[in-house]
């Protein structure tokens, strides 16, 4: 028979080729990757020996019979092989590194083990091969079987893929289902001629296909910082879960990026994360260092680990300046120490741990370390949770909008109130905004939630027709990330006219806090809309250190006085000279003063006295719901009709 060989010498050329940027690439070790290289190996020695037995087959006086044997029950093998790897890997792919039930390992080894089982005693039965007296290559009457054996393999690759299709993306199960088609179309037309060897030349595109959709090792790489990416650590935790090895995670967070970023812009940014990635390579293998995302880092350790030397590293880097072009730049990197299994079981418990390990790390001062534990977990379980009490608060409008009455002390009535957001579950009852806050600004629904509050503030507004109840103006508080949009003005206008409602009926909070993380563009976006008639305030004056540069430098109508400030200078002689002093000179400044936390009437007088324009505390009011707000409304217009 004249066998055309065009199809398997491209097949080894493909081979070849993807076997050496596959090779040439740092791989991560899963089983998944694993098998890949066996599939490769096969199709190689596959398609060797297939053009080396088409030699023999040609010239069979070149060899002994006995080496024919031996040649074409290895490249049957091979070829019977391929297929069956091919389906391992998708099966792989779709279950991870669990293991197979019953059934799948029947599928997967019944139909390999008798074709297996016929091409290797062929030699004595010659029912798929036979080697004649003269050396003459003979199809035996099973050779069929094994074309079947490949499309059921095939075939099977194809079910699973779609059965299981969101283990996939649109691009891999389009990739599998242009394998299966063609491989049906190949092995058909190869079993109707035979000369026609095409089936490895199909085997090397799918080999071809999976390394571009499943196996890239670009996929796993954070090129630019020369470490892996979040997608690759996720793969070889779940592997080590699996296969219950215990190993260590150490994630750090680069504390200030953000800010860096805003100040100093992308580049610069950039510069400075490369540095630290340049620091963890030359501390532990290229291997077990992973970026996570956003400006946090994690190194992996399968041994139980004394990461003190690392830790120490870190911190000694840390305890010195950043360089980046001119700018000397000050930054931390709080740390935790996650090990499997002592605190983790799960994935999602790891990362469960590393979120919560570094945010409680932040909250210490210098480059501090976490190590999780139980009551750690506990609480990230908790946080996680109420991201989704959160959400689907937002989704079905579970939030409710509180005011708290603000009295003047020159028209001694209630002129304006602060909006305050509540949040209650059916399970968890009241939750503290205290504590949903910091986890909405973390996890990104601060937008949504301050948004959210600004609509039901204008629609109250509007709806209650709270102007013409002798209400100014109301308090709305702006979180650090909404300060952070250069878009913010655009859209709390674009709700006000949504409304219908003058300008100068909202107040914007701000913190100190805010105000600093925020700089060029809060102060942008208050320019702009203080040409609208909306004045500011400054949230919280005496909590921080710059709350008087604050003031200088932020184009604010208002300070609030903070409740802490108020109460402590009630027994103490020192804290009230401060207050004083405070109030007088933010007079001087031309501001309009509004105590907070006032409970009692000697507060409110002695308040007064000092030149404050407004109280908001219990001696006044709670903070209540809407309804309960115009009652008091009410009562306030009845008494002033009396």
């Amino acid at each position: 028979m004249n066998y055309i060989i065009h199809y398997d010498i491209a097949a080894i050329i493909v081979t070849v080729v993807i076997g050496i940027h596959f090779y040439l690439k740092k791989n991560i070790s899963t089983i998944q990757n694993r098998i890949f290289k066996v599939l490769l190996t096969v199709e190689l020695m596959a398609s060797i020996f297939d053009l080396v037995t088409v030699f023999t087959i040609r010239y069979p006086m070149c060899t002994t019979r006995l080496v024919h044997y031996i040649l074409n029950v290895v490249y049957l093998a091979m070829f019977n092989l391929t297929p069956v790897v091919y389906f391992i890997y998708i099966l792989k792919v779709i279950k991870k590194t669990a293991s197979s039930s019953r059934k799948e390992k029947l599928l997967i080894i019944a139909p390999i083990s008798i074709g297996e089982l016929l091409i290797i005693t062929s030699p004595i039965h010659g029912l798929i091969f036979h080697i004649s007296q003269n050396r003459e290559y003979i199809h035996g009457s099973l050779f069929w079987l094994l074309y079947v054996i490949s499309l059921y393999y095939v075939g099977m690759s194809q079910y699973y893929t779609i059965k299981f299709r969101n283990f996939f993306s649109r691009g891999q199960v389009a990739s599998v289902s242009c394998y299966t088609v063609f491989c049906f179309v190949i092995i058909i037309a190869q079993a109707i001629r035979p000369n026609l060897l095409m089936t490895q030349f199909a085997v090397s595109i799918a080999v071809l296909l999976i390394y571009f959709s499943l196996e890239n090792p670009l996929n796993y790489e954070e090129k630019e910082l020369g470490t892996y990416n979040k997608t690759a650590f996720e793969k070889v935790t779940l592997e080590l879960i699996y296969s219950e090895t215990p190993f260590q995670v150490l994630g750090m967070e680069i504390e200030g990026m953000r800010y860096i970023t805003d100040a100093l812009g992308v580049e610069n940014a950039n510069r400075l994360l490369k540095q630290f990635a340049e620091l963890l390579l030359g501390l532990v293998d290229k291997e077990k260092v992973f970026f996570m995302g956003g400006y946090r880092f994690a190194i992996l350790s399968e041994r139980s680990g004394n990461w003190d030397t690392i830790i120490s590293e870190i911190q000694e880097r840390f305890s010195v300046p950043f360089l980046t072009d001119t700018v000397s730049v000050t930054m931390s990197a709080p740390m935790c120490v996650v090990a499997y299994p002592e605190n983790a079981k799960r994935l999602a418990d790891i990362m469960t741990l590393l979120d919560t390990g570094i945010v409680e790390a932040n909250q210490i001062a210098g480059t501090p370390v976490v190590y999780a534990n139980d009551e750690l977990l506990k609480k990230g379980r908790r946080e996680a949770e109420i991201v989704q009490i959160m959400k689907y608060a937002l989704h079905e409008h579970k939030f409710e909008v509180y005011y708290q009455p603000i009295y003047s002390v020159e028209k001694k009535r209630y002129v304006s109130a602060e909006a305050l957001i509540r949040l209650r579950h059916e399970e968890f009852g009241f939750i503290s905004p205290e504590e949903f806050i910091p986890i909405a600004e973390r996890n990104g629904l601060i937008l949504e939630i301050g948004e959210f509050v600004f609509c039901e503030v204008c629609r109250f507004i509007s709806e209650a027709h709270l102007l013409e109840r002798g209400i100014e103006y109301i308090d709305v508080n702006l979180s650090v990330v909404q300060c952070m949009q250069s878009t913010l003005y655009m859209q709390l206008l674009e709700i006000m006219n949504r409304f219908r409602l003058p300008y100068h009926c909202i107040n914007l909070e701000i913190t100190e806090t805010a105000a600093v993380m925020s700089q060029e563009t809060l102060i942008e976006n208050m320019d702009k809309l203080r040409e609208y008639g909306i004045n500011f305030s400054l949230d919280d004056y005496g909590t921080g250190f710059a709350n008087t540069a604050a003031v200088v430098k932020y184009p604010f109508h208002t300070v609030k006085l903070d409740k802490s400030m108020i109460w402590s200078a009630m027994d103490d002689r020192k804290a009230m000279a401060a207050l004083k002093y405070s109030i007088a000179m933010l007079k001087e400044m031309g501001m309009e003063l509004i105590a907070e936390g006032v409970e009692e009437f000697r507060q409110a007088q002695l308040l007064e006295e000092m030149g404050c324009d407004f109280f908001q505390g219990y001696y006044y009011s709670r903070p209540v719901c809407g309804a309960e707000f115009l009652a008091k409304l009410a009562e306030m217009e009845k008494q002033g009709s009396i």
